[in-house]
């Protein structure tokens, strides 16, 4: 694959930039969430302060001021924040994103599995989806898999390599000033593998956790300390405490919430979904060797994610984000392998199962069924349109069966991977359409429990209708 030269690099990222950048100037913002990144970058331009995130005067700190930086940054040329500089910082992380998960499928697996798993996770529906909202997470996310990639390479060959374990330590730092405590998370899987790997004194003793303390505190010292000496409010106490402790010290609404994560995991995988159980049986089998032993690192990654959230009484699925790059490069993995080996069983039954998936997706859309206003507004509004897509996802069903059949995996993957992007490119206009069809930004003000003023909310987006 190398000697084709590094414009089939490049795949990965133009696919994401293709998914991601249209149209993000354009969709109204209704999230109470969203609209509270926008309404903190907005003043920091108006007021000239930068370091105290603040809505009509009142201090808000319950997230860092990374992500508003950037959101202000962006919008200093025009001097006004909008739609689209208040949602690039997500797809511009999103892209990045993908790209550092192809350099960590590529040192882990090799090339062709790094350039396979980051097509994969380019595609994968809930990457897509956060990609194009005004939140952090996706920063974050972009952070966390970086650090992963510093961290295998201080790691992987048993030795321990200080560069990238200060790089590792600084992309956690970034996480932190991203969204928060929560940008440390993944200090829990890599320390965890580590004491695995090499037993509790020396994996934590090699994690070098006073050089990484000292990182952290250095990173985060020009928004920590303007956070710490201002005395309007007590960040401990109101924030870390009142905000982020005591509402997870609350038990669970319902005991369902034990299989909440399963949702977000399974719907934000698609269509990649039904490769996941085929590709950690396949790796897991590996056991002490090295294939096993990087797909425990990823196994570890997952899993502490779903416990940690699972845990939670406060759950979201955008939490879940930081984990589709791990299983993005568990697929492209196994992607890889049937490359490798030719024509077999297992390829041709998957071919199969996700041709199926693909015909229900073509039932979907152009049979008459109900459907709750979050989907139906996914549903093309006119019959040509509908036929267009019904037809798109009935020949990448036949392709599918064909190419999965011929034991041509890497021509099955491409049809996966081409008719995703294809189906979802259309679909982000039909879904921007009606979207702001059925989204009054003017609600988000309606919430009791919001600290943001309703005189504030309303002024966002610029120039934002009523309905």
């Amino acid at each position: 694959m190398d000697r084709r030269g590094p414009l089939l690099l490049l795949a990965p990222l133009f696919v994401a930039a293709v998914l991601f950048l249209p149209s993000i100037g354009t969709r109204i913002t209704s999230l109470e969430d969203e609209a509270r990144y926008a309404l903190k970058a907005r003043n920091m331009l108006d007021t000239g302060d930068w370091l105290l995130p603040r809505v009509d005067g009142e201090v808000q700190m319950q997230k860092s001021p990374l992500f508003m930086w950037v959101i202000a940054a962006l919008s200093l040329p025009g001097r006004k924040v909008t739609e689209l500089t208040a949602t690039l910082p997500s797809a511009l992380s999103a892209i990045a994103g993908v790209g550092v998960t192809l350099l960590l499928g590529r040192r882990m697996f090799g090339a062709r599995a790094g350039l396979l798993a980051a097509l994969t996770l380019a595609t994968m529906f809930g990457y897509y989806w956060h990609a194009r909202l005004v939140l952090a997470d996706m920063m974050m996310t972009f952070f966390i898999v970086a650090g992963a990639v510093a961290f295998w390479m201080s790691f992987a060959d048993g030795a321990v390599r200080r560069g990238p374990l200060i790089v590792f330590w600084a992309c956690l730092g970034l996480a932190l000033a991203a969204k928060g405590p929560a940008g440390l998370l993944p200090l829990l899987p890599f320390g965890a593998f580590l004491i695995a790997e090499r037993g509790w004194r020396r994996g934590i003793a090699d994690l070098k956790p006073l050089m990484g303390a000292t990182i952290l505190v250095l990173v985060s010292a020009p928004w920590a300390l303007a956070f710490a000496l201002q005395k309007e409010q007590s960040y401990v106490q109101n924030v870390l405490v009142g905000d982020y402790l005591g509402p997870r010290r609350a038990g669970w609404a319902r005991r369902s919430e034990v299989f909440f994560t399963i949702g977000p995991i399974v719907l934000g995988s698609l269509p990649w979904t039904i490769f996941i159980p085929a590709a950690v049986r396949g790796g897991w089998r590996r056991g002490e060797s090295d294939v096993g032993r990087k797909f425990r690192f990823l196994v570890f990654w997952v899993l502490a994610y779903v416990i940690v959230i699972t845990l939670m009484p406060q759950k979201r699925d955008r939490y879940l984000l930081p984990i589709f790059p791990a299983l993005a490069l568990m697929i492209g993995w196994l992607w890889d392998r049937w490359a490798a080996q030719g024509p077999s069983r297992t390829l041709r039954v998957h071919g199969w199962i996700w041709a199926a998936l693909a015909l229900a997706l073509a039932a979907a859309v152009l049979l008459p069924l109900p459907l709750r206003p979050d989907l139906a507004i996914l549903v093309p509004p006119v019959l040509w349109l509908k036929l267009l897509l019904g037809a798109a996802l009935i020949g990448a069903a036949v392709a599918a069966v064909a190419t999965a059949r011929a034991g041509h995996a890497l021509a099955t993957f491409a049809v996966v991977c081409v008719s995703t992007t294809l189906v979802v490119a259309g679909e982000t206009q039909v879904f921007v359409a009606g979207h702001n069809r059925t989204h009054d930004a003017t609600r988000v003000g309606r919430s009791a429990s919001c600290k943001i003023s309703r005189a504030s909310l309303r002024s966002w987006p610029p120039g934002a209708r009523s309905t």
